[in-house]
């Protein structure tokens, strides 16, 4: 009996050790966090995206990123980290985000006034992928959220999922928005990634220019026919603390890529979505800009996906090749080339002249030797008598 109790004892002590040992982990991970001041944030049933640089909330308050009627519902820029007094707003009350036609049927974030017949979508939102973190008292929140739409539109089922991502130190969000066919083959599928209210301020006071970023540049159209990657928005009269500011819509490698902008036509996606070409390079009046992506067609379980980016910055920062170069980047390059044709293979040209003996055997040509035993019984006769031969 003596000997089970030890036993026992020894089992008992190596548990306790155990236990003690991981709850001085536990304990040593929620100091370093505590330290750190990074935590991953709660999953609210309305969230938000707020770096102290970008913020991308809803318009009524800074808490909101999407509202139970709305989502994708305005950006803010903050011109001093974590200074919210300093705020520029990137759109106003309409918000931007992801719309998606077929035909005459529409569907967005915002309302597409007199297109949303026979249009329904079911939605769910994941905030997992969301930290935070505090400075002076105040909740910061950075990382993923990831939105998932079940739309149908006359009929035929799509699901939409975006991936909106907010580096911690970074002043522009990138989106990942995936286009699955649910069933059946989909065609004339145009996906918009848009700014329903184009201004910088609240005061209408800007200017939005369509052009493309390339090597480092903005380079403006000349041209409204032209295709075009990005469209750059900055404040014509407002001026914070001397500076100009502004934001940039930047969409990816995909082919049909076509900025748009609309003057004098806000606030709903629709009218942009529709009117795509009312086309002008530049304009200073209140209106809303997109850039529009022609899917493919889509067979039964295909998807089609667009990267793209919106944020903002004071315009020298904007302008930047440092800045430009990192947004292309993260959302990929121009439409690749395609790949090149196969070069042709040599034609061939049968030898006719200087012949060696096993050549003249089969006229240098493989052709009538498809197995090889013929170039082998040459070469053996060529191996024995070959020095016979001239």
């Amino acid at each position: 009996m003596l000997k089970l109790t030890r036993v026992r004892e020894e089992v008992c002590n190596k548990i306790l050790n155990s236990q003690k040992k991981s709850l001085a982990l536990i304990t040593l991970l929620a100091f370093l966090l505590s330290f750190s001041g990074t935590t991953q944030a709660s999953a609210d049933p309305y969230s938000y995206l707020n770096n102290g640089m970008i913020s991308f909330a809803g318009s009524n308050n800074m808490l909101n990123f999407y509202n139970s009627n709305n989502n994708w519902k305005q950006a803010y820029l903050y011109t001093n980290s974590y200074d919210s007094s300093s705020k520029i707003e990137l759109t106003n009350f309409s918000g931007w985000g992801v719309t998606l036609t077929k035909g005459d049927y529409c569907f967005s974030g915002s309302p597409c006034v007199g297109k949303t017949t026979g249009v329904t979508s079911t939605r769910s939102i994941d905030y997992t992928g969301l930290s935070s973190f505090n400075v002076s008292g105040n909740t910061y929140t950075y990382g993923t959220i990831v939105e998932t739409d079940a739309v149908t539109l006359g009929g035929q089922a799509v699901e939409i999922v975006s991936s909106v991502s907010l580096a911690r130190d970074s002043n522009y969000a990138v989106i990942t928005t995936a286009i699955r066919n649910l069933g059946g083959s989909v065609s004339d599928l145009k996906l918009f990634v848009n700014n329903y209210d184009a201004m910088v301020f609240s005061d209408g006071e800007y200017r939005s220019t369509r052009g493309n970023v390339v090597d480092g540049s903005f380079v403006p159209l000349t041209d409204t026919s032209q295709s075009s990657n990005a469209v750059l928005a900055d404040a014509l009269e407002y001026v914070h603390n001397g500076t100009n500011y502004g934001g940039i819509l930047l969409a990816g490698s995909n082919t049909g890529t076509l900025s748009s902008i609309l003057h004098n036509g806000c606030c709903s996606p629709q009218n942009v979505a529709y009117s795509p070409q009312t086309q002008i390079t530049q304009t200073n009046q209140d209106g809303q800009y997109a850039i529009l992506n022609q899917l493919p067609t889509l067979s039964s379980g295909q998807t089609s996906t667009l990267k793209w980016a919106f944020g903002g910055a004071d315009y020298g920062t904007l302008t930047s090749s440092a800045f430009l170069n990192a947004l292309l980047s993260a959302v990929g390059n121009s439409t690749p080339a395609p790949a090149p044709a196969p070069a042709p293979a040599p034609a061939y040209v049968r030898q006719s002249s200087n012949l060696t003996f096993a050549q003249s055997l089969y006229a240098s040509d493989t052709l009538s030797d498809e197995d090889g035993e013929l170039r082998k019984t040459v070469d053996q006769i060529m191996a024995k008598y070959g020095s016979l031969i001239k």
